[in-house]
């Protein structure tokens, strides 16, 4: 697996600038591959520069104008798009970058990168709405890894999906680096080093956390509760701090991504819960159970498919989980325009549809209801009470999405 994989989020860019003048915002995790998406982005026209270098930090703290001139001595060829990386580093960056763009948008195609949510640093008299396009990139999938292609229509064709790709995805995780090595030693060191970025570099640079060992601790709590409740009390509990504090880390975990939270629905089932949402990782390979990261590895597949249709205009998909007060739960529900669009329930080995998922299909009456197995089955509709379920392996699930 060592050489180079394409990634969706390349025709993503091509089509953007081809139809708009926005800017182009890619966010995702560290290392899910948003550097090389923008670099093999137009290579022979383009300037990189990034803030966690020290000569472009330099030139990142001056006026738009001096950037500007700093941008034509560096390039031989006059630059004809901008990638601009990790500048939310900058206190000032919105209101840097809006005086650029206004002054300098007729000339460059700009690509702005972050690891953290940039969407989350909106204040009154410098917000960016308007200027760009957010475009939430996820590491690697099934139907990236197998396809490749623009994910239209919404679902694929999953006749050719390669046993080795899923497996190796569910060991490694879809993070680039250690997918394509391979390798279980390589993927430890991988593991180590995440943790030691994610806890020492962009905390710091982030928030004014002191307590990092806390945090750090928090991650591996996280790990052994990925696909549960989230219980900010038990954590609270456990880490010997207030429920406010384990509230503020939980949301700088997840606008740093080593995190997503997935919410309750509650629209037309009686007694649902409304308020905790369910805790899941980024990086699924970290967690040891087999059962729960299976689920974490299907929501991620998942939430790559809601954000890329949402982002590229097919809809506005959201990620819900089921559950009431009878503890009558299913695992995924994926709204589309507000309304019921995919009810998933995923099962290692079950192939009869559970209860939950028959009285919830029953109820929401979703275009698709559909019970994801983890070993390989034969795909097969279900009639009940006159609503068809159908039972497909989580290869070819995953491999239908994005």
């Amino acid at each position: 697996m060592g050489h180079m994989l394409k990634r969706i989020y390349d025709k993503v860019l091509k089509d953007h600038f081809l139809n708009e003048k926005n800017m182009a915002f890619l966010a995702g995790p560290r290392q899910s591959g948003k550097t090389t998406t923008a670099e093999l982005y137009k290579p022979k026209v383009s300037s990189y520069w990034n803030w966690d270098d020290v000569d472009d930090r330099s030139s990142l703290r001056s006026s738009p104008q001096r950037f500007q001139e700093s941008l034509i001595k560096r390039n031989s060829v006059q630059p004809v798009v901008l990638v601009l990386d990790e500048i939310h580093k900058n206190k000032k960056w919105k209101r840097w970058l809006k005086g650029f763009y206004d002054k300098n948008q007729h000339q460059y195609e700009i690509i702005v990168i972050g690891s953290a949510r940039l969407n989350v640093f909106r204040r009154g008299g410098d917000s960016l709405l308007g200027r760009y396009y957010l475009y939430r990139h996820h590491p690697f999938s099934i139907g990236e890894i197998e396809n490749g292609a623009w994910a239209t229509p919404l679902f694929r064709n999953p006749s050719k999906i390669s046993t080795s790709t899923f497996h190796s995805l569910y060991q490694f995780g879809g993070f680039p680096a250690p997918f394509i090595s391979a390798r279980e030693v390589s993927h430890n060191k991988w593991l180590k080093m995440r943790t030691e970025l994610l806890v020492h570099e962009d905390l710091r640079d982030f928030s004014k956390i002191e307590d990092l060992a806390a945090v750090e601790l928090l991650t591996e709590l996280l790990k052994g509760r990925a696909g549960g409740l989230l219980n900010y009390q038990n954590l609270a509990n456990d880490l010997d701090v207030s429920v406010d504090t384990v509230r503020r880390w939980i949301k700088i975990l997840e606008n740093l991504y080593y995190l997503y939270l997935i919410p309750p629905y509650s629209t037309n089932i009686k007694r649902a819960l409304k308020k905790t949402p369910k805790v899941f990782l980024w990086d699924w390979s970290a967690i040891e159970d087999k059962g729960a990261r299976f689920e974490n590895m299907v929501a991620s597949h998942l939430l790559k498919s809601v954000h890329f249709w949402t982002d590229c205009g097919l809809g506005n998909f959201d990620l819900f989980y089921v559950r009431d007060k009878q503890k009558r739960e299913v695992d995924f529900l994926v709204t589309k325009n507000k309304k019921p669009f995919l009810l998933a329930e995923t099962k290692t080995s079950e192939n009869k549809p559970s209860f939950p998922l028959i009285h919830y299909s029953n109820i929401l009456k979703p275009e698709y209801s559909l019970q994801v197995v983890m070993n390989k089955t034969p795909q097969k509709k279900v009639i009940a009470e006159s609503k068809p379920l159908e039972i497909i392996s989580a290869q070819d699930f995953c491999g239908s999405l994005v």
